[in-house]
């Protein structure tokens, strides 16, 4: 009978370690982690369902997580991001739980009707307080009566949002010029 430390799985585990530290240190496109990986689908798959083995696999791989991480980051919600990745959006919030300052989804976009310019709000409160703010009324934005801005309703993420757009952060109603995918709510702060 063969010895653990002799399994591959073992093996490979330790020189995964031993250049890194951790398994989790390890980088996703990593030759070892790669075949680590086929080594151990192959093993859990092989087992019945009753394997102890399987229950303890962690709930989806890190590279799953980086791609939830990235999409949030993007402006997608928790449940565009599970129905991209074919997971649940519980699982998705668990991940991203911690993310603090995560970009909107755009859906109002106010539009001036003379220069063109644009102005992306996440939601239509934020568009009826801003009108507050101005000075025009909420309902004639939305339907188009008002003389000077109208209302488009429409999903932009993040991602999406040109450079030098204007835009409010969801969670501090300020308004801010997007400089460049990295800057969410921080950078020039924009002042009507």
């Amino acid at each position: 009978m063969a010895k653990l430390k002799d399994h591959p799985i073992s093996e490979l585990t330790i020189m995964i370690e031993s250049k890194y530290g951790s398994v989790i240190k390890c980088p996703d496109d990593d030759p070892m982690l790669i075949k680590l990986h086929k080594l151990t689908s192959k093993t859990l798959n092989s087992s019945n369902r009753s394997n102890a083995l399987k229950r303890k696999v962690p709930n989806g791989s890190t590279f799953e997580k980086k791609q939830a991480l990235t999409l949030a980051l993007q402006g997608y919600t928790d449940t565009e991001i599970g129905n991209k990745l074919k997971i649940n959006r519980s699982t998705v919030r668990n991940w991203l739980a911690n993310l603090t300052d995560r970009p909107a989804k755009f859906t109002r976009i106010i539009v001036s009707k003379h220069t063109g310019n644009r102005i992306y709000f996440p939601t239509s409160k934020g568009v009826r307080e801003w009108c507050d703010q101005i000075g025009h009324k909420f309902l004639a934005v939305n339907r188009g009566y008002d003389q000077l801005f109208s209302m488009q309703q429409i999903e932009v993420h993040w991602h999406e949002l040109p450079i030098g757009a204007i835009y409010q952060s969801a969670q501090q109603n300020k308004f801010y010029v997007k400089e460049n995918n990295d800057n969410y709510a921080r950078g020039e702060q924009y002042y009507f």
